[in-house]
């Protein structure tokens, strides 16, 4: 039974059209448009049925990083298994019971059988595809080791949510203790303490000051909860607008990375990234200064990524890359001396990556640590709270004693 299926192609000419066609499958309308020496851009009536299809809020969604291992993985395994990367998509899009990834095959492949290479096709969706994703793949393509390379991708996406699923399960416990604290405090604010400051009205017993400080403010949270609770959404949205502006960024990056403490652990995560990424596409064939190129757009830290710049600007000059890396006194002592073992090695990808993995070590280490220290501090601190306000209120509880009557 045929259908109709409408399309997006180029023609022999080079000229964008748009047409429909009937056949029993897309295959078939498929080799009936490259005879005619057609190239097919998209369908376009398998998206609009996407469409409607899919609930509002969900239209258009990006692959998520856990939706992205799991393409790369897959892929990964069907090309180093001897497939054609076209037949290997066509199997992903069939087992997956992921709709996005779904998608996404289904994209990668219907591009690649209209002439385009998986890199140029995945340029095509850079919100899910970065410029090192884009690379590699174009490296593994043009060296003919696709296959290990989506492997080495799926090692780099891994370990990257392995970290993120880390961060997320040791912050549950404090973020439980810190919700349940503030709850406590909004109930006893908002609903304990005016019962008690009606009591002391109608006694009209003196009340300690304390007590009077904390009934004000009750009555302030009450009165004008709406007007704070606005004034903090426009701050936050105030300062995360500030935050994404170049010079809004520059003095946060330099601030966060001079905290105590947090401001190592944070400059750690730029430079393991940097490590990370750069020792990744030098393991998979790219040139350094390719390499560096990418890197540059990969680290989010203002500093990292000066530095960043500086290195791939001086490295065309014939200098050398852990000289460089010393001069900008950003990247730990230990990292520049692995680096510097890798150029006189010839293993500057394999130093690089080890110098990530000590990284992510220390870091996995110290944020556990930083964690495990914050439920102590939380439940001083709601303790504090709680208690100053129950001290408060007994204070005038026992003035209640001396009432005569």
């Amino acid at each position: 039974m045929s259908r109709r299926f409408a399309y997006e192609a180029l023609d022999a000419s080079g000229k964008r059209v748009f047409g429909n066609g009937e056949a029993r499958s897309r295959e078939d309308l498929l080799i009936s448009l490259q005879l005619k020496g057609m190239v097919l851009l998209r369908w376009i009536d398998e998206e609009r049925a996407g469409l409607r299809l899919t609930w509002p809020w969900k239209r258009g969604r990006r692959l998520s990083g856990k939706e992205l291992l799991m393409l790369t993985r897959e892929m990964a395994h069907l090309v180093k298994s001897g497939l054609p990367i076209d037949r290997a998509l066509l199997i992903l899009e069939q087992s997956s019971d992921v709709a996005v990834v779904q998608q996404m095959a289904r994209y990668l492949r219907e591009s690649i059988q209209g002439g385009s290479s998986l890199s140029e096709a995945m340029a095509r969706k850079e919100g899910e595809f970065n410029d090192l994703y884009v690379n590699m793949v174009r490296v593994g393509e043009m060296g003919g080791v696709l296959g290990p390379v989506l492997d080495k991708l799926a090692g780099f996406l891994e370990r990257t949510e392995e970290i993120k699923r880390f961060i997320a399960s040791s912050a549950i416990y404090p973020s439980i203790l810190m919700g349940i604290g503030i709850v406590s405090v909004v109930v006893i604010m908002g609903f304990v303490v005016p019962k008690f400051a009606a009591i002391f009205t109608d006694m009209k017993q003196k009340i300690p000051a304390s007590t009077m400080v904390l009934i004000q403010i009750s009555a302030f949270l009450r009165a004008w909860w709406w007007a704070l609770v606005l004034g903090i959404v426009a701050l936050v949205a105030g300062i995360w607008a500030w935050a994404r502006t170049d010079a809004g960024k520059a003095v946060i990056d330099r601030f966060s990375i001079r905290l105590p403490g947090i401001g190592t652990l944070l400059l750690d995560i730029q430079v393991s990234r940097f490590a990370r990424t750069l020792g990744t596409l030098v393991q998979s064939g790219v040139p350094l200064l390719k390499a560096l190129s990418i890197v540059r757009n990969v680290v989010s830290n203002v500093l990292v990524k000066r530095a960043s710049e500086t290195i791939y600007r001086e490295v065309k000059e014939g200098k050398r890359v852990s000289r460089l890396m010393k001069e900008q006194k950003v990247f730990p002592a230990m990292a520049v001396q692995m680096v510097a073992l890798g150029e006189e090695t010839g293993k500057i990808g394999e130093m690089l990556t080890s110098v990530a993995e000590d990284l992510d070590t220390r870091i996995q280490s110290r944020i556990k640590s930083y964690l495990a220290l914050l439920e102590p501090i939380a439940i001083l601190a709601m303790g504090l709270v709680i208690g100053g306000v129950v001290i408060s209120m007994l204070s005038a509880i026992f003035g209640l004693n001396e009432i005569e009557f």
